[in-house]
């Protein structure tokens, strides 16, 4: 579930790279021992503070310069699910009042292909965002961390060190004490995990969308809902030529208030605004813009009502519009605006896609490029009935209501 960033504490996990292959079984060998015992220790604070602590996990990648949307919906799908589970079998959840808010970054591998140079060199006032930065846009985006954590073996530490050296020359930082805690790995390596980051094997052509969409009702935002975010601004061109005056749209339809009065557990429905606001802050914390709360500061954000319909705009000085409509049908946007190329949805909303092309082909308009999100699921995963339902609970927001009932009744 998420939180509005702001007084809640903000911790960074730095993750080695991950294994080439990516599976359930080799990302649980590789992560799974460290995210635990960081979870456990966030989920002491959420509790002890009775707020959410706000975790970024960081996995260093080399996808960069070619996009390859299986690998990379299969590297965070996974360690979401991996997230989801660690946190059912510890009883890490807002119905035990020990929430942790976990949201994964990709940065480049500094360390592969010989990038360490391109790492290190400054860049004087850099605006440039991800979905995919740089260890040094990582450490100077601005995020206040008061804990950086990683593994304690040698690659973590490698990553780690590298961290904090660029943000020490990055800009001003009067950030205050960060606390650095590195946990002991107990990792196993399978003969099949090589953990140099992952190939090509999944020959998906690279996206070159300039308007991209996505729509949902984003109710208590899930780590469902982040994948899909995530794989959204992805599917964003970001190979930009320097000089380029092109410009790029990202377009969040969220469901109105009025379709969602027959919903259950209604009471504890977010209204429009809060749903905006946490897709707001989790797209714009992806995206490396500064801190959630904040633009840069060449940025603009206009907020307009238009009639019946609620619009948010953040207008950003990288090239990239994020605009927030309210929608009022399975379409919104995608069928008014001509200029999207693409539509981002779940599976299990396949159809939903096709009809979008169906309205679009009565305009005589070009058909969108429909990428899927899987839907995540606990198979083999763990042994137990009860984690397993837990982890199911976690993809669902009408569940997220009910148990916010039960811990309030």
């Amino acid at each position: 579930m998420s939180s509005e960033v702001g007084s809640q504490p903000l911790w960074l996990l730095i993750l080695p790279s991950p294994p080439r292959e990516v599976t359930s079984s080799t990302i649980r060998s590789l992560y799974a021992s460290t995210i635990s015992q960081v979870l456990q220790a966030a989920a002491n604070i959420s509790s002890t503070l009775s707020t959410v602590t706000v975790l970024d996990i960081a996995i260093p990648c080399n996808f960069s310069e070619r996009f390859w949307y299986s690998d990379l919906q299969s590297l965070l799908g996974q360690v979401y699910k991996l997230v989801c589970l660690l946190c059912a079998e510890n009883s890490i959840d807002v119905q035990y009042g020990n929430d942790v808010d976990v949201r994964i970054l990709l940065f480049e591998d500094p360390y592969n292909e010989g990038r360490l140079k391109d790492t290190m060199q400054v860049v004087q006032n850099d605006l440039s965002i991800g979905p995919i930065a740089s260890l040094r846009r990582l450490a100077g985006c601005g995020r206040s961390w008061q804990r950086v954590c990683s593994a304690d073996d040698e690659s973590s530490d490698r990553l780690l060190e590298l961290f904090l050296r660029l943000r020490n020359e990055s800009f001003d930082y009067s950030k205050g004490h960060i606390v650095i805690e590195r946990f002991a790995s107990k990792r196993s390596s399978p003969a099949s995990m090589n953990t140099t980051s992952p190939g090509t094997h999944h020959k998906v052509p690279r996206a070159h969308h300039d308007a991209v969409a996505v729509g949902g009702t984003f109710d208590h935002l899930h780590v469902g809902h982040k994948l899909l975010l995530s794989m959204t601004a992805l599917v964003l061109n970001t190979n930009l030529k320097p000089g380029s005056k092109a410009t790029r749209s990202l377009t969040v339809g969220i469901t109105g208030d009025k379709l969602l009065e027959n919903k259950r557990f209604s009471e504890h429905l977010q209204d429009w605004h809060q749903r905006q606001a946490a897709v707001e802050s989790f797209l714009l914390a992806f995206l490396f813009v500064d801190e959630p709360s904040r633009k840069l500061p060449s940025s603009k954000n206009e907020k307009k009502e238009g009639g019946h319909q609620r619009i948010v705009s953040n207008i950003l000085a990288s090239d990239l519009a994020i605009e927030y409509i309210e929608i009022f049908d399975a379409f919104g946007p995608t069928i008014t605006n001509e200029s999207i190329s693409a539509l981002v949805l779940s599976a299990e909303t396949r159809a939903g896609g096709i009809a979008v092309n169906e309205k679009r082909a009565e305009r005589q308009w070009t058909a969108l490029d429909i990428f899927e999100v899987d839907v995540l699921d606990s198979a083999d995963a763990t042994n137990s009935d009860h984690a397993t339902n837990d982890f199911q609970n976690k993809l669902s927001s009408t569940e997220i209501r009910r148990r916010l009932a039960n811990r309030q009744a």
